[in-house]
């Protein structure tokens, strides 16, 4: 899924191309920000006469800094739920289900799986950024042991041995992923 802010070219229903820009909704849990399966749509920015770049950022940062319905370029938000892209609602009343269709199929081609972090089987689910790379962990509890899942795919199998919670079956290859995987661990048992 998209993890930064995007301009998307549409095609609306009267024939006319349409820039809007797309901005990922996070929500904060400790230090990280989880993302919250939501994206805010708006009118592109509204292209400004003049190439001053300090100028145009500042008129931008205006501009998105008014969130949701506050901004008039605001056109609604788009949920994705459950633990596919595949799903999702469109909630607001400025594009049709044809030009809503044409953002959901741009956000499933980039990211086709996503695992949720918010119902209460997947608490242990976050992001991890490194490198400009989003990577979507899920640790499932099972039977003294858990199942480390990344990207939707099974990575590995982490156990708890004599002093310390070890890898038992797969691998993780990031040491910085693993020690974050490892101290979630400890944490939650």
């Amino acid at each position: 899924m998209l993890n930064n802010p995007a301009l998307l070219q549409i095609i609306r229903d009267d024939g006319q191309g349409q820039t809007i820009d797309i901005f990922p909704v996070y929500r904060q849990e400790g230090d990280l920000y989880v993302a919250t399966h939501a994206y805010r749509i708006y009118k592109g920015y509204p292209a400004e006469e003049g190439e001053d770049f300090e100028e145009r950022l500042e008129k931008y940062l205006e501009y998105v800094e008014l969130e949701g319905e506050a901004n008039p370029g605001f056109l609604g938000e788009l949920h994705f739920n459950g633990l596919t892209a595949f799903e999702w609602k469109y909630i607001g009343n400025r594009l049709s289900e044809a030009e809503i269709l044409q953002v959901v199929d741009v956000l499933q081609d980039n990211q086709p799986v996503f695992l949720s972090g918010n119902d209460s089987e997947t608490v242990l689910s976050f992001t991890f950024d490194r490198f400009h790379e989003r990577k979507y962990i899920q640790l499932m509890a099972d039977e003294g042991r858990f199942l480390v899942f990344i990207n939707g795919g099974f990575s590995a199998e982490i156990e708890l041995m004599e002093d310390d919670w070890e890898i038992t079956g797969g691998g993780i290859d990031d040491q910085n992923l693993l020690a974050e995987i490892l101290r979630r661990i400890r944490t939650h048992s």
